[in-house]
């Protein structure tokens, strides 16, 4: 089947479900995206909502107004070239709406004016004094989100994909219903009340990751998240950013075995590892047997990800795959330091032509590494 924005989408479809399996059908994977036609500044992805242009209502609907946000993306697809393994797929309820799982538990969510960028305030002031932390279908985010998934499900069909919400993952979730600070300390001071939360909010987790993918598949199929990743059977990204506070130990005690008994839940599971301070964890996550790969982000201010190169070998050795963003300067340096199976590289050009020329790099690259006959 072929998409609306990409004729090519049977070969792409090939190429992921080779890399999922740790393989390659004629080339490395890698997704490459370039401009197609220009937009109107309030249409592009990255649109920031200067304060006072709109009410804080219309700010609101601006993301919860299925008849707003649905065409609108619809504009963005159409406007972008997806070249190589990139396909058109919609996030009715933007990723910008961080860990929205926590507003689905009762966390009062809102958006910073002059941002695209929404917030969710603690709820929780006493581990035993707790609200019942579990997916409720009449919870008001939870609507909203619900009729944006099927709003752009149902216009999507054989035209582009839809993913998921950032549902993120249960430790980042606890803090969000705590606050980070009070976490951290709650951690030392109270470590046993801990783990039933997040027992707790990862079942609640699951509920909501079914609850998603089941308004979506009432008309189509794919298990997408934030990632942009394709995959024809269930799939998520599994995080917890707020690792980086704790040491490899307080890390294993308290959210590896949340984190495991989600690559038990969902067959495919990629970890997102942001920025150097998550490092410290890395061997604890490559010991799952169940997890499929990592996603490396260097961070802000961090060396670009072809200077990242033994971390990312280190991972390949324990046969897990790898998500990469990456400029397109870099895409050579790492297909021919890397091994070309299970790699996933993600870049952006400036042109469609550029985009086409990148892609033969790719392929010649390929075979530079003796992966494929000549």
């Amino acid at each position: 089947m072929a998409l609306e924005y990409k004729d090519d989408w049977p070969q792409a479809r090939e190429r992921y479900d080779a890399w999922w399996h740790g393989e390659i059908v004629d080339r490395a994977a890698i997704r490459v995206v370039a401009p197609r036609k220009p937009l109107k500044p309030g249409e592009t992805p990255d649109y920031l909502m200067e304060p006072g242009v709109l009410s804080e209502e219309e700010l609101f609907n601006w993301f919860t107004d299925p008849e707003q946000v649905v065409p609108r993306l619809e504009r963005q697809m159409e406007a972008i070239c997806w070249g190589g393994e990139a396909f058109p797929v919609a996030f009715p309820v933007a990723i910008r709406l961080v860990a929205i799982l926590a507003a689905y538990l009762g966390c009062p969510y809102k958006v910073f004016p002059g941002s695209n960028t929404w917030w969710a305030d603690p709820i929780i002031d006493d581990w035993r004094q707790r609200p019942r932390l579990a997916f409720d279908p009449q919870n008001e985010w939870w609507r909203i989100s619900k009729r944006l998934l099927e709003a752009a499900a149902q216009r999507g069909v054989e035209r582009y994909y839809v993913g998921i919400p950032d549902l993120n993952g249960p430790g980042e979730i606890v803090a969000r219903l705590r606050g980070t600070r009070e976490l951290a300390m709650d951690l030392i001071d109270q470590p046993d009340a801990i783990p039933p939360v997040l027992e707790q909010v990862n079942h609640a987790w699951l509920r909501c990751w079914q609850a998603c993918v089941g308004a979506i598949h009432q008309w189509m199929g794919g298990y997408i998240y934030w990632m942009g990743i394709w995959s024809d059977s269930p799939s998520i990204d599994l995080q917890c950013d707020f690792s980086c506070m704790i040491s490899p130990e307080m890390f294993e005690e308290f959210f590896l075995p949340a984190i495991e008994q989600q690559t038990q839940w969902v067959g495919r599971t990629i970890y997102h590892l942001d920025g150097p301070g998550a490092v410290r964890h890395l061997d604890a996550l490559l010991s799952l047997p169940e997890l499929d790969g990592i996603q490396w982000v260097p961070g802000a201010g961090a060396p670009p990800m072809s200077e990242w190169i033994p971390l990312l070998r280190r991972i390949q050795a324990k046969d897990k795959l790898l998500v990469l963003s990456c400029e397109k300067w870099e895409v050579e340096t790492l297909l021919t330091e890397l091994e070309p199976e299970g790699v996933l590289l993600d870049t952006t050009c400036d042109s469609e032509e550029d985009a086409q020329a990148l892609l033969g790099g790719v392929e010649r690259w390929t075979v530079s590494r003796g992966k494929l006959p000549s």
